[in-house]
């Protein structure tokens, strides 16, 4: 996109509201250029004589309502520009978020959270007061500047109005300039501010670490480094403002002074009337505020161009993740073919998996197993969709994968993360959070089945109790439970269970383990584990290593095999992990 696409689409798409905000700008303006004029007349009226009290008391009820109209113009483009660019805010706020909805997960290995909370909060700020009252400065200084130039020139003297605006070219030129120096300091001041803004949120997600490794002076320091350069920015941006601003009231005061005394010469010389250079004064004075505010819009103007620039960066972000030329299919069942397959991660082609081939009947159960880093997670997340990858490569349900749209292929298998992710909200709503329609029945179901119900009802809000940020108020096995449960409800032909159980004892994990036998017979579960008693049961049993499907097989033939499997059986029995 241009530079300023985002804003004038906007503008564009409000354009009646601005509309209406011009023609009020326009309106006031003209009330206030004719004030000078009514004043000039009734001076001139009673030095010469020729005015009565009659004349006078007209003159003051039209200087009233010349009065009254800028009023009303002024509710005008308040309601037309301002208010409008509170709209178009709210408009690319759900824009951005619902890019970043879009956006695959490599987006989010290069971008920092508080860098993205920047994008939404000081640049949009930057957008709202360019849009609203920087089109306010912007449009009052050209149309007001121009009548009252007029108004000087029709009114009193062509020639004492040229003398008069000599400072303005100099306002342009310099306009021109510092615009281009305010976009570059607002781009290092936005930066600063999310760098920031992340390590706020960074310092808060890791508190416990922070604490438990004693580290709050490493902390601390680091805050007040990034504060550091967060105030600099900003100073080196206010910098520029503080010069701007005195430089223009020179050039105001300039014009004032060679507007009294050129005009007081040409009044001495009867070119002009006393009236004419009373008004010719108040002229002057009006033209003070286009000149003044011209620092105000120039400013404006370059952050939000700059801020327009940046988040046109995150709407602009290619969608690596192919959702096109795609069919639809609202169920599928839960058959699993991958056939010679190959990975590499986008965003440095690091390989991860290689030659990875595995069938999966409808109903089965296979585990994964694997040291860490062997590519158990990364085989799911193709199956996720979180990557692209070649056609023909892995089938769900008879269909290539890279043919199906991803709503199709993430409705049609539920997922347990490792992190066990829970949101700011009730138990209730965390284990519903899939359901068009929460049921109260199904989430209390879900629960009985991931064997979190009763605690769940120990607490004293049972599921209206709000869990804290990511779970927060709950155990680490309490939080993988409602995980299940949140997975569960969904009834999808496939269950995936990314490490899971970990955080449970034997017992939970066995009970959970059977409920999901009785449970989903003829739907398809795939289950990452590290401990042999999560994993002995299933149908098939894979052992990855290094990317690769080392070991293939049922619990007692990988036993046999006495590889890799048959090692971490024998390790978890001495340390007693219930293998």
């Amino acid at each position: 996109m241009s530079e300023s696409s985002i804003i004038r689409k906007y503008i564009l798409k409000y354009k009646y509201f601005y509309l209406l905000g011009v023609i009020s700008l326009v309106v006031v303006n003209w009330a206030l250029t004719r004030i000078p004029q009514v004043t000039g007349t009734v001076t001139d009226g009673i030095a010469t004589g020729s005015f009565g009290m009659d004349d006078v008391v007209s003159h003051i009820w039209l200087f009233v309502f010349f009065v009254f109209v800028s009023f009303c113009g002024r509710l005008g483009w308040r309601f037309g520009m301002v208010l409008t660019s509170k709209k178009i805010e709210r408009d690319i706020r759900e824009s951005l978020y619902e890019k970043w909805l879009k956006l695959d997960i490599t987006y989010y290995n290069s971008h920092k959270t508080g860098n993205l909370m920047a994008y939404a909060t000081n640049d949009l700020n930057a957008i709202s007061r360019m849009t609203g009252i920087g089109m306010v400065v912007i449009f009052d200084a050209l149309t007001f500047g121009v009548m009252v130039i007029y108004g000087m020139a029709t009114f009193v003297s062509p020639k004492l109005t040229l003398v008069a605006i000599i400072p303005m070219p100099i306002i342009v030129i310099g306009g021109i300039y510092l615009k281009n120096v305010i976009n570059k300091k607002f781009f290092a001041k936005q930066q600063a501010f999310g760098n920031l803004s992340d390590l706020v949120q960074e310092s808060f997600a890791g508190i416990k670490v922070i604490k438990s490794f004693v580290q709050e002076k490493y902390n601390t320091d680091k805050f007040e480094n990034s504060c550091t350069d967060n105030y600099n920015k900003n100073i080196e941006l206010a910098k520029i403002a503080a010069i701007m601003m005195p430089a223009m009231t020179m050039l105001v005061g300039i014009s004032t002074l060679i507007s009294i005394a050129y005009g007081g010469y040409l009044t001495l010389i009867n070119e002009i009337s006393i009236g004419e250079y009373i008004a010719f004064n108040q002229y002057v004075l009006l033209l003070k505020g286009p000149m003044g505010s011209a620092t105000t819009a120039i400013e404006l103007y370059a952050q939000g161009v700059a801020a327009s620039a940046r988040v046109e960066e995150v709407l602009n972000a290619p969608e690596i993740v192919k959702d096109t030329d795609v069919v639809e299919f609202e169920q599928l069942d839960g058959s699993i073919i991958i056939k010679d397959f190959n990975f590499d991660f986008p965003d440095n082609n690091q390989r991860a998996l290689t030659d990875i081939n595995l069938e999966i009947k409808n109903g089965e159960t296979l585990a994964i197993l694997g040291r860490t880093g062997s590519g158990k997670s990364t085989l799911v997340n193709t199956l996720l969709r979180f990557y692209n990858i070649e056609q023909d490569k892995i089938y769900i349900g008879g269909k290539d994968m890279m043919n199906l749209s991803l709503k199709s292929v993430r409705k049609n298998i539920a997922y347990v993360p490792q992190d066990n992710y829970l949101f700011s909200d009730t138990v209730e709503n965390n284990i519903g959070f899939g359901l068009d329609t929460i049921s109260k029945a199904k989430v209390e179901e879900a629960a009985q089945r991931a064997n979190v119900h009763q605690n769940i009802v120990d607490f004293t809000k049972q599921y209206d109790t709000i869990v804290g940020e990511k779970g927060t108020m709950l155990s680490g096995g309490q939080k993988q439970r409602i995980s299940i449960a949140r997975a569960l409800i969904l009834r999808a032909p496939i269950l995936i269970l990314d490490d899971s159980l970990s955080a449970v004892d034997t017992k939970t994990e066995e009970t959970i383990l059977e409920n999901l036998r009785q449970e989903r017979q003829g739907k398809t579960n795939i289950l990452i584990a590290h401990r042999i008693s999560t994993v002995k049961n299933a149908d098939k049993i894979i052992v990855m290593d290094e990317g690769k499907i080392a070991e293939f097989g049922t619990h007692d033939s990988l036993l046999q095999l006495g590889g890799i499997y048959a090692t971490m059986y024998e390790q978890q029995k001495l340390v007693g992990e219930g293998a």
